[in-house]
């Protein structure tokens, strides 16, 4: 545990040093990162469609599960100070190997699919500015709140027979803070984020695998954006999972955006594990459109 708050509190301090007071700007890409957004409030109604390969994803009752999943997210402006976000797991198909002692089918190879996430439930999140934060700072800052709620199952089953049920309860709660900033004129964008998040009445998802229905995650990722090569824009995040029992993910993902147009983006993004807790790595690829 002592392990875990010092590694805790490295990752999280260069996250917070994003917020240190800089120059208040509008300016730099419309663009963001895979993983880390923007806490200035977009400009147009935007759609993100992201699809992600996975390797050894943690699971509670699975291991050395593999596969892909399909996200949409959408986000409407409301006014200059605020806007509302719906998170929209769609798709998760994988396999791996359950393990569930005492259950039949233990140590067997699965197939795993539905129409839903892992640790993703479809959410209502509402953001708004810090206008006297921002002031105070010098940067672009916002809070924001939701509510997850489970809608469909991931079915796990061995040669076309159902042997359980994964992600088939369950509702979550989240809120938390975002800073990003513009540095040497536009050409570095900064950005951090913090999420914590409540599980309540969950299935089989559990971080730690220590069979508890009720538990936190706090997320806490930063990035580095380099806005000086025209269309195409590398990245690189820092990514952070942290249960507060025994569970800490720590990776890095390296990323290039792609401005095809000015309401076109593509996305790629590798990221990989720097810790034994957490996937082994995954590709990303996202689609960006604003109206």
């Amino acid at each position: 545990m002592k392990n875990n708050r010092i590694l805790l509190a490295g990752v999280l301090s260069p996250v917070l040093l994003l917020a240190l007071p800089g120059t208040l700007q509008a300016g730099g890409s419309d663009m963001e990162p895979v993983f880390t957004r923007y806490a200035r409030i977009y400009q147009a109604p935007t759609v993100d469609l992201r699809a992600e390969y996975f390797r050894d994803k943690p699971m509670e009752e699975m291991r050395d599960f593999d596969g892909y999943g399909v996200t949409l997210d959408i986000t409407y402006p409301i006014n200059a100070m605020s806007q509302i976000e719906l998170l929209a797991p769609l798709y998760t198909r994988g396999d791996g190997v359950y393990d569930n002692p005492g259950e039949l089918g233990n140590g067997l190879n699965l197939d795993v699919e539905g129409n839903g996430g892992v640790r993703e439930f479809p959410s209502i999140i509402y953001e708004r500015r810090f206008p006297w934060l921002e002031d105070r700072l010098g940067a672009n800052v916002a809070w924001f709140a939701g509510a997850g709620m489970r809608t469909a199952i991931l079915e796990a089953e061995y040669k076309g027979t159902e042997i359980d049920r994964f992600n088939h309860t369950g509702h979550n709660f989240q809120f938390g803070l975002k800073v990003d900033d513009d540095i040497r004129d536009g050409d570095i964008t900064l950005l951090g984020n913090l999420r914590y998040v409540m599980f309540r009445d969950s299935d089989d998802i559990n971080t730690s695998g220590s069979g508890s229905a009720s538990f936190e995650v706090l997320y806490a990722t930063g990035a580095v954006m380099f806005n000086t090569y025209g269309r195409v824009t590398p990245v690189l995040e820092a990514i952070l999972e942290y249960d507060f029992e025994n569970y800490t993910a720590f990776s890095l993902a390296p990323e290039l955006l792609y401005s095809v147009s000015d309401n076109w983006d593509v996305k790629l993004a590798a990221p990989f594990r720097l810790t034994s807790d957490g996937q082994k790595y995954a590709a990303e690829l996202e689609l960006t459109y604003r109206f």
